[in-house]
């Protein structure tokens, strides 16, 4: 099982990414916790791979491995099988590993699992060592290394195989540079250097990792390097954003709607190949057995409108409350009520 740290400084703070967790029928209930979890055995998921893919799928980050840095790893054997309960050797059934990483913060996250965490703030370190009972165990547990291990992340992460290789390799193609881009880097002296953009030479891809990972030992003539390469990788992924956005809006649109689920899952084909897409309540309507099942059915609904505030569909799911419909509706009304104001909207 992994842990995640994603840390950022905010006037001169420490501040780390945590988010509560809000499932009751799940351990830890309203403890704080970063993005992670359980590595699919299964599939033979390492613990570096579960880490990753855990942050994408909690937060919609996606990490760099020269960037991950492992602080912490511990197996004990346990009782359960998703929980470090330490026990003897005898009396355990499974054999839990845990993992802590860390990684700078370096994009926004998303509000992905609203059903099992809270939004993600950022809590300041210094906060969290005063109140460490409100983190899961194994923060509690390890809440100052983390602290020294932020604090020493700079010179910590140079020093991994991954990044040592790439460092050696970066000085033989820098080499290739003017002799400016080697020199001992000094800020003051450095601070003048303006090259016109058209003189500024592109780097390649290769080289771009080992740059972020000195952002704090960079040139005047490096930066400008870095930003032109950033122009370049904006004009690439431009058409991708339009994509991307049209395909968040169609999720958005259909998040906690799935297609017909007003019909159990033997029912929607049947429905589906009857009626075709986005029936009506007026063509759902006509079939009696449709009508009966849902005469008495209380259902949550949103109706969509276009940018001109036309009609264009509405989203439609059984209410887990089913008590009698009394004044404010609050999204909440009948068959009946859909029938008489909304028969001709599409439903999805």
């Amino acid at each position: 099982m992994t842990q995640l740290i994603l840390f950022t400084e905010i006037e001169n703070e420490t501040c780390i990414l945590l988010a509560q967790r809000i499932n009751p029928s799940k351990n830890f209930y309203l403890k704080l916790n970063g993005p992670g979890g359980k590595a699919i055995h299964e599939k033979n998921e390492n613990i570096d791979v579960c880490v990753i893919r855990e942050c994408f799928e909690e937060a919609e980050i996606v990490l760099r491995n020269e960037k991950l840095l492992k602080i912490f790893e511990e197996t004990c054997y346990s009782t359960e099988e998703w929980k470090a309960e330490s026990c003897l050797q005898k009396e355990a059934s499974h054999i839990v590993t845990l993992a802590i990483y860390i990684h700078p913060l370096e994009e926004p996250p998303k509000h992905t699992e609203p059903h099992n965490l809270g939004p993600w703030n950022l809590y300041k370190i210094e906060e969290l060592l005063k109140h460490r009972n409100e983190l899961i165990p194994i923060l509690e547990k390890n809440i100052e290394l983390i602290d020294i291990k932020i604090k020493t992340y700079e010179q910590d992460i140079l020093e991994l195989p991954i990044n040592a290789q790439k460092l050696e390799e970066i000085k033989i193609k820098m080499g290739k540079q003017p002799q400016r881009t080697r020199e001992t880097f000094n800020f003051f002296n450095d601070i003048e250097l303006e090259i016109p953009e058209g003189e500024v030479p592109e780097i390649v891809d290769e080289q771009f990792p080992i740059l972020a990972l000195n952002f704090g030992k960079l040139s005047s003539f490096e930066i400008q390097t870095l930003i032109k390469y950033k122009k370049k990788i904006q004009e690439l992924i431009r058409p991708l954003r339009r994509i991307e956005h049209k395909i968040q809006t169609i999720e958005k649109s259909y998040k906690g709607f799935k297609y017909l689920s007003i019909f159990d899952r033997i029912e929607r084909k049947i429905i589906a190949q009857k009626f075709g897409e986005n029936p009506t309540i007026a063509e759902l309507s006509k079939d009696n057995i449709i009508l009966h099942k849902f005469r008495d059915t209380i259902f949550e609904f949103e109706i969509h409108k276009s940018s001109t505030n036309k009609l264009r569909y509405f989203k439609l799911c059984l209410s887990k409350d089913q008590t009698q419909i009394n004044g404010t509706t609050n999204g909440k009304q009948t068959w009946e009520f859909f029938h008489k104001n909304y028969s001709k909207l599409p439903l999805i």
